[in-house]
């Protein structure tokens, strides 16, 4: 399988599924903070749903970056993994749109939890795919386990009281965020200062 193609493809979904999100905002009912503050909701959605899209094209392009084949068990499950990716502004604009009903929780934490999955799947593939590539060198796994508990969550407070769900959501999302942008970053700088010393 052509890798490149496959990778041009994915970004131009990821590009458009975050673009049709930001039209979901709409236009705040009246010109001041009140007027703002009705749609808190749908941007808080579509704000979580931006920060994980980010983040899963950040690691989604370093593990195509890494692999050396894809093969075609890992070209379908990346099929799986754009599919629920295009579910993301739908559910996210349903929530925005009804924050305390339970079925478009649910289904927007439910959306997100087997997205992530599916990319911990892709990721398994490839990583099956191409030995030569560490398996959970950066400590990945932990921090996927802690969002999936996340969203987990998320799908009880759906029942309980669904308008928490989505600030559960976001602080998930921005714990990813630091975790593969600022810690992530520093473990990488700390093991290359370890090789250098090594020399």
């Amino acid at each position: 399988m052509n890798k490149a193609r496959v990778e041009a493809l994915t970004d131009g979904i990821i590009a458009i599924a975050a673009t049709i999100m930001v039209l979901e905002l709409g236009i705040p009912p009246t010109d001041d903070l009140a007027g703002l503050l009705t749609l808190r909701h749908t941007f808080l959605a579509y704000l979580n749903s931006f920060f994980m899209i980010y983040n899963f094209w950040y690691l989604h392009n370093s593990l195509f970056h890494q692999m050396e084949i894809l093969t075609k068990p890992a070209f379908l499950i990346n099929g799986v993994w754009v599919f629920l990716l295009t579910l993301v502004p739908f559910t996210a604009a349903w929530v925005g749109n009804a924050p305390d009903a339970t079925l478009p929780e649910l289904l927007y934490s439910m959306n997100l939890l087997l997205w992530s999955l599916s990319f911990h799947w892709l990721d398994h593939q490839t990583r099956k795919d191409n030995p030569e590539i560490d398996r959970n060198a950066d400590g990945m796994l932990q921090v996927r386990i802690i969002i999936y508990a996340c969203y987990g969550f998320c799908m009880v407070l759906a029942v309980v009281k669904p308008s928490l769900g989505i600030y559960v959501c976001v602080a998930a999302s921005v714990a990813l965020f630091i975790r593969v942008f600022i810690m992530r970053g520093k473990t990488r700088g700390n093991a290359a200062e370890t090789e250098d010393e090594t020399e």
